[in-house]
């Protein structure tokens, strides 16, 4: 432990004593974010490297079995630190000249497939039946899933001071322990090295904000994140592969998550930036950035410590992970106001109504066409009975009057226990109100479907009833003189 203790302090000092000079070398070179004035810094990425390489250069050369530990590793932990390599120097790239995403999505593409094929791999997917050895041909798609969305998860949490400094300092502790207490030691160490760096960036990184990590520092943390957990839970259970690294960064993958939902909802493109991350409405909700930070740190630890759980898995491990993800997802609704969560749920409802809505549309076409008989005002009204007595509108309003005095000569029935009654009616203030006009034969009529407040969203569709029914109400009032309809 010693070890792990003395590699974590040296990378957080060594990270703390690079950072100012990655900030004067990144105002030379132009490595700036020109959105705070006076603009700050952005190339996080080196600083953190070359602290956690003198950290675990420096346990190696003291404590000479340590050393021998990582040599012995470079088969499993090399692959991931070259490939995290072209990742930093891609990060960095972008941060003096930005690039398009298809671009830096390509380099990771090609590093995830890279990493694949040196046998750092995703190869169980642990489902409720059992587990599942995906091969190959899911082994692949797997892998570079996994490793280029939590590479970009970090990296879309990035934006805000200290965010995703703080949130990957707590998911790289969680991959530490359980690399440590399922026999990784080389991983601890390589883990160990990544989480001192990033507590060493930290005080630079944390709001008000001196330095920012900027896509070499989030890019190549959460690409080590990605790669060590996949390296740090092939000797647990085939529950620990997934469950732990995947509720440790429970974070970055639910914003991550709800940011491509969100795009796709809306119908934008799905690598458009935008501002509407879970920090940024933190803020818009008066957070602080400090508290914004803070209880993005608190969030992080908690999923960390959960993931734990699932290094001995049981039922109160799934309990108590399950519990706190529901609780997140309701707070995060409830309180971010994230509509996108809300208009997902309306949907899956209505699909699960979908055939009691289909019934619906169907009773509406059929009765239409018995509406198409009515040759006079009862006719027609009786049509209209029949048509809406089982529709889910709470009152329903026929207004008649001749095209050249509506109000003076005006006549209105409202729908009332299967028929229709002559009677004015006003709509509620507790109401709202769907207005389909029509035109007869010298005169005009208003069918309003009113429906109260509050109560849940309509089977039917409005869409439909309008065009379905406005023009057969059309249709019959056309033969229908205005004699027939309104006294003279």
């Amino acid at each position: 432990m010693g070890s792990y203790l003395l590699v974590f302090v040296v990378a957080a000092t060594a990270t703390a004593l690079f950072v100012p000079v990655a900030t004067v070398l990144a105002r030379q070179i132009g490595a700036l974010d020109n959105t705070r004035d006076p603009p700050v810094p952005r190339m996080g990425g080196p600083a953190i490297a070359l602290g956690m390489l003198v950290g675990l250069a420096l346990v190696s050369v003291l404590n000479a079995p340590t050393g021998a530990t990582l040599a012995g590793t470079r088969s499993t932990i090399g692959p991931v630190l070259a490939a995290a390599l072209v990742i930093l120097g891609l990060g960095v790239v972008d941060d003096v000249h930005p690039l398009r995403a298809w671009r830096k999505l390509a380099v990771q593409l090609a590093a995830a497939v890279a990493l694949y094929l040196l046998g750092v791999r995703v190869e169980l997917l642990s489902l409720p039946f059992g587990a599942v050895d995906l091969g190959p041909i899911l082994g692949v798609p797997a892998t570079v899933i996994w490793i280029v969305g939590i590479t970009n998860a970090f990296n879309l949490l990035d934006g805000a001071d200290g965010v995703a400094t703080g949130s990957a300092f707590f998911a790289a502790t969680a991959v530490f322990l359980m690399s440590v207490l399922l026999g990784h030691p080389a991983i601890g160490l390589v883990t160990a090295a990544l989480a001192g760096g990033l507590l060493g960036f930290l005080p630079f990184n944390f709001p008000p904000a001196r330095a920012f990590l900027g896509d070499s520092g989030s890019t190549l943390a959460g690409f080590l994140l990605a790669g060590l957990a996949i390296e740090g839970s092939t000797k647990g259970p085939t529950l620990v592969a997934i469950a732990v690294p995947l509720v440790a960064f429970a974070v970055p993958v639910f914003d991550t998550t709800i940011t491509l939902v969100r795009r796709i909802v809306r119908g934008r493109p799905v690598f458009e930036p935008d501002r509407d991350h879970m920090h940024h409405r933190m803020a818009r909700a008066g957070l602080s950035p400090r508290r914004v930070a803070g209880t993005v740190y608190a969030a992080s630890a908690a999923f960390a410590l959960a993931a734990m759980l699932f290094i001995n898995p049981g039922v109160r491990s799934f309990a108590v992970v399950l519990l706190m993800v529901g609780a997140g997802v309701f707070v995060a609704a409830r309180f971010l106001r994230l509509h996108e969560l809300n208009e997902l749920a309306r949907l899956a409802r209505r699909g699960v109504l979908q055939p009691r809505a289909i019934a619906l549309n169907v009773e509406l076409r059929r009765a239409c066409e018995r509406l198409e008989d009515a040759a006079t005002l009862d006719d027609l009204l009786a049509g209209l009975a029949i048509l809406l007595g089982r529709s889910e509108f709470d009152d329903v309003v026929l207004i008649v009057a001749p095209i050249e005095d509506r109000r003076g000569r005006a006549r209105s029935w409202r729908l009332t226990h299967g028929g229709f009654v002559e009677e004015w009616a006003r709509r509620g203030r507790d109401e709202w109100e769907v207005v389909c006009p029509f035109a007869g034969d010298g005169w005009n009529g208003e069918l309003h479907l009113r429906r109260r407040l509050g109560r849940r969203s309509l089977l039917l569709d409005v869409n439909l009833f309008l065009e379905v029914v406005q023009p057969a109400l059309t249709g019959v009032a056309a033969r229908i003189p205005v004699r027939g309809v309104v006294p003279q």
